[in-house]
C-alpha cells in the first residue's frame, strides 16, 4: 500500500485515542446489531400485554363503582394503576434507546473503515520522527485520561457517557439504571398491597367467569297451575294420593285425566294419518294421541287408534323413570338419587340400553343371568313383573313394560337369554312390552301438570325430557332424537320435551309442544309398529309440523267444543 507522506503530521492535539476508539467501533457494532433485535420484540409484546391488564383493570374497576363496593377495591386498583405505569415507563425507555443507537452504529462503520486503512503508516513515521519528548507525552497522555475520567464528577462523566465514543458502554450499562427505578418502584409496594393485588386478579377471574357457572338450563314450563286447570277428577284427594302415604308400590295417580273429545282435533288428526298413508306407509300399524292443553278450562283430545297396544321401544324407559322416583320418594331403594342420575340422564336423553338396564334392575330388585327353575323362577317373575302393576293400579289398563331393550354391552346380550328368554316366553308368540298412545300421553300429561309421583320428582323428570332443537346441538351428534321424529321440523324457539322409541321394526314418540306466547300447548303422540316407519325419516317430521301449523294458527282456548 502506498503511503501519501504528504499528510500533515499529527499534532500534540490528535493523540491515538481518536484511533483507538474508531478501531474498537467495528467489533462492538457487529455484536450490537445482532444482539439488539431480540431486545427490540419484547418492549412491544410487554407493552401490548400491559395495555390489556390496564383495560381490563379499568373495566373492573367501572364494574366494582357501579356495583358500590367498598374503598378497598378502589385503593387496589390505582395501586395497580402506579405499578403499570412504572412498568410502562421503565419498558419504554428500554424500548427507545436501541433504534437510535443501531442507526448511529450502522452509518458509522464504512467511515471508521477507511480511516482506519489510511492511518497506519503514516501515524508510525510521524510518530517515529517526533522528538522522545512528544512520544513520552502521547504515551502518558492515555493514562492521564482513564485516571480524569474515572475521577470526574457524576455530570462529567454523564456528558462523557453522552459521546458516539462511549456508545458500547452506554448500550450496556443503560438497563440496569432502568430495573433499579423498576425495584425503587416496586419496593413502595407493600405487603398489603401486593396481597391486594393478588386478591384483585382472584376477584377479577372470579367475575370474569361468573356466568359460565351460574348458567343453568331452562325451566320445564307447566302447562297451568293445578289447582287452575286440572281436571276436577284429578284434584280430588281420593284420586290423588300422595307417594309417601301409601307403602305400596303403586303410581300415585289412581285415575286417568278426563280431556273432553273435540272435533276439530279430530279432523287434525285425520289430516295426519293421511299424511302418512300419502307415504305408502300402512294405516292399520299407525296410533296418534293429540291433547290440547292451551285452554285452561277444557282440556280436549282425540286420536286415531290410540287404545290399540303396541310395541313402545325404548318409550318405555320413560315409565321406568316415573317408577323409579316413586320408589326412591317411598324408601325402597335406599340409595341417594345422586347414584344414579347419570344412568338416567343417559337412559332418557340418548336413549342408553345399559343405562336403562340397570335402572330396572334396581326398581324391580332382579338381575339378568342364567336360566331359573321352580320356585326360584315364580319369584323373580314376580319382581320383574311388578313394574306392570305399579301403573295398572292406576288405570293403565293391560300395559306391559317388563322386558328389557336390547342390545346390552355391558351383558354381551344382543338379545334376551337366560331368565330374560324365559319372561317373554314362547318365541313363536313373545310377551313384548305393550303401551297404547294414548298412555304415554297420559304420562307425559301428569308430568307436565307435576301431579306424576310428586312436584319434585314431576319438575326433575321434566327436566330429563327437554330437548334442544337448534340444528347446532343435535345435527353433528349421531345418537340424537330429534332427526326421523317430531321435533325436527318444529322451531327451534320453543320449548320441547319427548321420548322417542326406534327399532329395525317400529317408530314411536311422545312430546310435549309449548310455543312461547301460549298459543300452542299440546301433547301429541306418534307409535308406529311396522318396519316401514323405522325405514321413512319424513313422515314423523311432516305429522308434527302439520299439527303445530294448525294449532299455532288460533288463539289459546280457541278449539271448539262438540
Amino acid at each position: 500500500m502506498q503511503v501519501d507522506r504528504r499528510r500533515r503530521p499529527i499534532g500534540p492535539q490528535r493523540p491515538i485515542q481518536p484511533r483507538r476508539q474508531t478501531s474498537e467501533r467495528p467489533v462492538p457494532s457487529r455484536r450490537q446489531t445482532s444482539d439488539r433485535p431480540v431486545q427490540s420484540r419484547r418492549p412491544i409484546q410487554i407493552r401490548r400485554a400491559i395495555d390489556l391488564w390496564q383495560k381490563s383493570l379499568s373495566i373492573i374497576k367501572f364494574i366494582w363503582v357501579d356495583l358500590g363496593l367498598s374503598a378497598l377495591y378502589l385503593r387496589l386498583i390505582d395501586q395497580s394503576k402506579i405499578y403499570v405505569r412504572a412498568l410502562i415507563q421503565s419498558r419504554r425507555q428500554t424500548s427507545d434507546r436501541p433504534v437510535a443507537l443501531r442507526r448511529q452504529i450502522s452509518d458509522r462503520p464504512v467511515a471508521s473503515r477507511s480511516q482506519i486503512r489510511d492511518r497506519p503508516v503514516a501515524s508510525r513515521s510521524q510518530i517515529s520522527d517526533r522528538p522522545v519528548a512528544l512520544r513520552r507525552q502521547i504515551r502518558d497522555r492515555p493514562v492521564a485520561s482513564r485516571s480524569q475520567i474515572s475521577d470526574r464528577p457524576v455530570a462529567l462523566r454523564r456528558q462523557i457517557s453522552d459521546r458516539p465514543v462511549a456508545s458500547r458502554s452506554q448500550i450496556s450499562d443503560r438497563p440496569v439504571p432502568s430495573q433499579r427505578r423498576l425495584k425503587a418502584k416496586l419496593s413502595r409496594l407493600k405487603y398489603r398491597n401486593i396481597l391486594c393485588l393478588i386478591a384483585g386478579a382472584i376477584a377479577f377471574f372470579w367475575i370474569l367467569t361468573m356466568p359460565f357457572r351460574t348458567r343453568r338450563p331452562a325451566e320445564p314450563p307447566v302447562i297451568l297451575p293445578q289447582e287452575a286447570i286440572s281436571p276436577p277428577t284429578i284434584q280430588t284427594p281420593q284420586n290423588v294420593v300422595d307417594s309417601q302415604s301409601d307403602p305400596t308400590f303403586t303410581y300415585n295417580i289412581k285415575t286417568p285425566p278426563n280431556p273432553v273429545y273435540s272435533q276439530e282435533l279430530q279432523g287434525i288428526v285425520d289430516e295426519a294419518v293421511k299424511i302418512a298413508t300419502s307415504k305408502g306407509l300402512p294405516a292399520d300399524k299407525l296410533s296418534i294421541s293429540l291433547f290440547d292443553v292451551s285452554n285452561p278450562q277444557n282440556h280436549s283430545f282425540a286420536g286415531y287408534q290410540n287404545q290399540t297396544l303396541r310395541f313402545p321401544a325404548s318409550v318405555a324407559k320413560l315409565f321406568w323413570m316415573a317408577a323409579f322416583y316413586s320408589a326412591i320418594e317411598k324408601g325402597m331403594i335406599t340409595q341417594k338419587e345422586s347414584a344414579f342420575k347419570n344412568d338416567l340422564e343417559q337412559m332418557i336423553g340418548i336413549s342408553n340400553n345399559d343405562a336403562a338396564s340397570r335402572i330396572l334392575d334396581k326398581l324391580t330388585d332382579t338381575k339378568s343371568g342364567g336360566r331359573l327353575a321352580g320356585e326360584e323362577l315364580q319369584t323373580w317373575l314376580q319382581k320383574r313383573r311388578q313394574i306392570n302393576t305399579f301403573f295398572q293400579s292406576a288405570g293403565y289398563n293391560d300395559i306391559r313394560i317388563s322386558t328389557k331393550n336390547y342390545p346390552i354391552y355391558y351383558l354381551r346380550q344382543e338379545g334376551p337369554v337366560g331368565r330374560d328368554l324365559q319372561l317373554r316366553g314362547d318365541d313363536s308368540q313373545p310377551i313384548r312390552n305393550q303401551v297404547t298412545s294414548d298412555q304415554a300421553a297420559r304420562l307425559i300429561y301428569e308430568i307436565y301438570t307435576r301431579q306424576a309421583v310428586s312436584s319434585i320428582a314431576s319438575r326433575k323428570m321434566a327436566y330429563l325430557l327437554t330437548r334442544d332443537l337448534d340444528p347446532k346441538a343435535w345435527k353433528n351428534d349421531p345418537s340424537n332424537s330429534i332427526k326421523g321424529f317430531l321435533g325436527e321440523s318444529l322451531p327451534s324457539n320453543i320449548y320441547f320435551g319427548s321420548k322417542v322409541g326406534y327399532t329395525s321394526k317400529s317408530r314411536s314418540e311422545v312430546a310435549f309442544v309449548r310455543t312461547l306466547d301460549d298459543r300452542a300447548i299440546y301433547i301429541l303422540a306418534v307409535f308406529a309398529d311396522d318396519p316401514a316407519y323405522s325405514k321413512d325419516e319424513t313422515a314423523f317430521p311432516a305429522i308434527s309440523r302439520y299439527v303445530f301449523d294448525r294449532l299455532n294458527t288460533r288463539g289459546p282456548g280457541a278449539i271448539k267444543q262438540p
